[in-house]
């Protein structure tokens, strides 16, 4: 086997946020940034995160930033110079990522979307349902 060849994604949902990935840390580091009232400074998520698991300063800083290279936060200075921490506030709600997640597993595992599969199973849990009813089920989880 060829060490120098990607590791293959099988499924894709790692390549999912138009097109970059979310990794273990990024979505532990996300968890913690939606519960917060923006902004939000990496010293927070810090404070937040060490008890759970012991990473250095730098590290959440630098995925932090990275997380902003992928359009998921924003990043702003909070001074003119260089050397000023950045502000950070979310660009995607955590119900925004589920869903586009989910629509993503939807559309790589069972190719279709997300809306088309919530139909499917709704009326398939319906025994004899007719399509008023699944329709209205359908409605009301929409909710």
């Amino acid at each position: 086997m060829d060490s120098n060849a990607p590791t293959k994604d099988y499924v894709g949902v790692r390549k999912s946020l138009d097109g970059h990935s979310l990794g273990e840390l990024e979505a532990q580091i996300m968890d913690i940034i939606w519960d917060l009232e923006p902004p939000i400074t990496s010293t927070q998520v810090f404070k937040i995160m060490y008890p759970r698991r012991e990473l250095s300063y730098s590290t959440i800083m630098l995925t932090m930033a990275k997380l902003s290279r992928k359009g998921i936060l924003e990043q702003t200075r909070t001074g003119t110079k260089k050397t000023d921490a950045f502000n950070y506030k979310t660009n995607i709600t955590r119900q925004q990522m589920g869903l586009r997640l989910m629509d993503e597993v939807a559309q790589k595992v069972l190719r279709m979307s997300l809306g088309q599969t919530a139909y499917k199973v709704l009326s398939a849990e319906i025994p004899g349902a007719d399509q008023a009813k699944v329709e209205a089920a359908f409605k009301k989880a929409a909710k």
